[in-house]
């Protein structure tokens, strides 16, 4: 076999077409800042890959035409060895179609269900590996068959059957990935690199077609010096090593890593490679390339981490050890053993205080509910036209909240957080980096404390995460989660007509047993993929089409709110039943190139409703910042139940009674985004006032923005010299939530 020369026509047009796309890439990151620090990254980073994939094409196509059998010369010319190679070839698909199979098989009732990624994508290999040996066996039993279709098929000319084949395949996997990208939505995919590779290989073809293909670039060739490219080899071998050199000692807050993070095509990812590669101590944070690992030979210390107050070590990486509370103990000496938390024992009968509410309580949480989608807020579809004429009516007779945010931008994180009263990394999770942790017992949800209280805890759910193991059911007389499918199943489910009849008909059952309840439901119909209504027939395509669907599954569920609603009023329920509604998270249209939730904290995916109607209490519009980790001291507070001390809201009462102190309204709103299975990015995020502070952790980035003057939080100030003391004070403060104590 030949040694791999990139002088050849391949492995030259491989390395011109990748570096080509670097130089684009880091056109296009450029021109949105970054400055020569881009450049440097895009030369080492596509550099590293050109000189890679040439080499390895190179020596791939030597490799071929070594195993080639004696005497074998072209295709064309000799039909049985043509057919031949067809037939092999149609035998390796029916090969790997047979694995491919047993594998699908596997990952559906195996290894989809498994939580560990590590685990998962070990099982992924071994079913591969096992599906291999039913797919060499397939492929024998099938070559007498291919043999026979191949013989009956008509060879074209100029490409023989082997060629036409070949296309043939390529025909089929490009209407493959057509397929794949038409039922998976496209939106929340990361294309940057499949742009990043449609620009090589158009690259590569085009340097391969005018150098090799064309008349004048082999005259142009014929007249350069022997010695030419082995000179540009060796230039570009230095410029991509220094490139590397550069890259990798570029301080973390330069704002190349913003511009590539926000703007790059492949650099995103093959910056994320780099940082994998050199992380020394397998934290998953490397000191090089702005990764922002200040000791990258302790996997304890990485950006994030939970700083250990006293202890002398700054954990975190964010410049110190954190200060410890007051009252709070310091580090445990070497070889001491840390006290270990004691568990949470039952909860004692509560006594109520002296003329607290003495009613039920109807909670009813609406999946991915974007705020700015109600009436009452000023949306409409078409113009003047609610979509919640029923939440609206309840928002004018009870205390609509026009600023509430959630504490995370998805379901896992957030309703647990709404449950307990605590932020997300003061939860006791089983698994915390899995999509769908587990609460762990020692955890305290509201509805324990409801029932110890008097009142009757019911849930009535039919959707794939409300299962009792979710430790979320902990503290309920009753659960339900009848009629629930999986995960793929819930996301194009309607379920609203078959929860609202069993929530009503259990409300009939309390009512004529004069039960004192606190009942849960949720409505799930928002949450993509969103599925057309006849009672709102849609006419848009596209995004617009989209956000159409979204819009009348809002109005979906309001349409059964006014029939769960109407049934309070018939039994009666009405006059002694606060109602309480709020969402778990909003939902992104692509304000900040983000759609759908979970993966940022912008206003999008963390601004939703919250309306607590109370019989008796007059109507009013909160205009204060206020959180969804504040509802569950709340309601507590409202039948008179002491707040427990784990809970890290405050109780919002005084605005539902017309008290409010006026302090309240400089209180922090705190939210995270935690990193998970499908989405590893850390964050965490503060509004004080009308300023919000986001610390990308993961990134290694700060964003500053008034949402006064900048309501769609466009303009990042945390670099502006003008805001520079307003972003020292803000991220003090932030950091202080970040490295407090999680205390039981």
């Amino acid at each position: 076999m030949q040694v791999p020369s990139l002088r050849r026509p391949v492995g030259a047009s491989v390395l011109a077409g990748v570096l080509g796309a670097g130089l684009c890439d880091a056109l296009l990151t450029g021109s949105h800042g970054g400055g020569a620090g881009v450049l440097a990254l895009a030369l080492g980073l596509y550099g590293s890959v050109a000189f890679l994939a040439a080499f390895s094409a190179q020596l791939a196509l030597n490799a071929l035409a070594s195993a080639r059998p004696p005497g074998w010369g072209t295709l064309r010319e000799n039909l049985a060895q043509d057919r031949a190679a067809a037939a092999g070839i149609l035998a390796a698909c029916v090969a790997v179609l047979v694995t491919a199979v047993v594998a699908a098989a596997g990952q559906r009732f195996f290894v989809g269900k498994m939580q560990s990624q590590k685990l998962a994508t070990i099982a992924a290999a071994g079913l591969v590996a096992i599906g291999a040996l039913p797919g060499a066996l397939a492929a024998l039993l099938s070559l007498p068959l291919v043999r026979r279709m191949v013989r009956a098929i008509s060879p074209p000319r100029a490409i023989g059957v082997t060629g036409a084949l070949l296309l043939a395949l390529a025909g089929l996997g490009a209407l493959g990935v057509v397929v794949a990208l038409s039922r998976a939505d496209w939106r929340v995919l990361d294309l940057g690199p499949l742009y990043a590779l449609a620009a090589a290989i158009v690259l590569g073809v085009g340097h391969g077609l005018f150098w090799f293909g064309s008349a004048s670039g082999r005259s142009i060739r014929g007249r350069l010096p022997a010695t030419a490219g082995t000179a540009l080899l060796a230039a570009l071998a230095a410029v991509t090593v220094l490139g590397l050199a550069l890259g990798s000692r570029l301080p973390e807050s330069s704002p190349t890593f913003g511009a590539v993070a926000d703007n790059g095509w492949g650099l995103r990812t093959l910056l994320a490679v780099a940082r994998r590669v050199t992380d020394g101590d397998g934290d998953g944070f490397s000191a090089r390339f702005g990764g922002g690992d200040c000791d990258d030979r302790r996997p304890d210390v990485y950006p994030g981490a939970e700083d250990i107050p006293g202890d002398g070590v700054d954990q975190n990486c964010e410049g110190g050890d954190a200060r410890a509370a007051i009252g709070q103990a310091t580090a445990a000496a070497p070889g001491e053993r840390k006290p270990e938390a004691a568990a949470i024992e039952p909860i004692a009968p509560i006594t109520p205080r002296a003329g607290a509410f003495s009613g039920n309580l109807l909670v009813v949480t609406i999946d991915a509910f974007r705020g700015d989608r109600l009436g009452v807020a000023g949306y409409g579809r078409p113009a003047g036209h609610s979509l919640t004429p029923t939440l609206d009516a309840l928002a004018h007779k009870g205390t609509y909240f026009r600023r509430a945010w959630s504490q995370a931008p998805n379901t896992p994180r957030s309703f647990p957080s709404i449950l307990t009263g605590r932020y997300p990394s003061d939860i006791a999770w089983d698994k915390p980096g899995v999509n769908y942790p587990n609460l762990l017992p020692t955890n305290r949800t509201f509805f324990e404390s409801l029932a110890a209280a008097g009142l009757k805890p019911i849930g009535i759910f039919s959707h794939f995460y409300f299962t009792p193991d979710r430790g979320i059911s902990r503290g309920f007389a009753e659960w339900s989660d009848e009629g629930a499918g999986t995960i793929a199943e819930s996301n194009k489910d309607v379920a609203s007509p078959r929860i609202v009849p069993r929530v009503i008909d259990r409300l009939r059952q309390a009512a004529a047993h004069k039960e004192r309840f606190a009942l849960w439901t949720h409505l799930f119909e928002p949450h993509s993929s969103y599925v057309p209504h006849k009672e709102f027939p849609t006419s848009l395509s596209g995004v617009p089409g989209l956000m159409e669907k979204y819009d009348y599954e809002i109005a979906f569920v309001d349409l059964w709110l006014k029939k769960l609603f109407a049934s309070l009023d018939e039994l009666g329920l009405s006059k002694n039943t606060t109602v309480v509604i709020l969402a778990d998270h909003g939902e992104a249209w692509g304000e900040h190139k983000l759609y759908f939730h979970g993966q940022d904290l912008f206003d999008e995916q963390l601004r939703v409703p919250l309306i607590i109607a109370v019989p008796g209490q007059a109507p009013r519009v909160v205009t204060d910042d206020v959180a969804l980790v504040d509802v569950a001291p709340t309601l507590l507070d409202l039948v008179g139940a002491p707040i427990p001390r784990s809970m890290r809201g405050r109780s919002l009462l005084p605005y539902v009674q017309g008290t409010t102190p006026p302090a309240s309204a400089a209180h922090p709103i705190f939210s995270e985004l935690m990193p998970a299975t499908a989405w590893p990015h850390h964050a965490a995020m503060m509004i004080v006032g009308e300023h919000k502070l986001i610390h990308r952790i993961s990134d290694r980035r700060w964003e500053l923005y008034d949402l006064r003057r900048d309501p769609g939080e466009k303009v990042n100030l945390a670099d502006a010299p003008g805001s520079a003391a307003l972003f020292a004070e803000l991220r003090a403060k932030l950091l202080a939530f970040e490295e407090r104590p999680r205390t039981p």
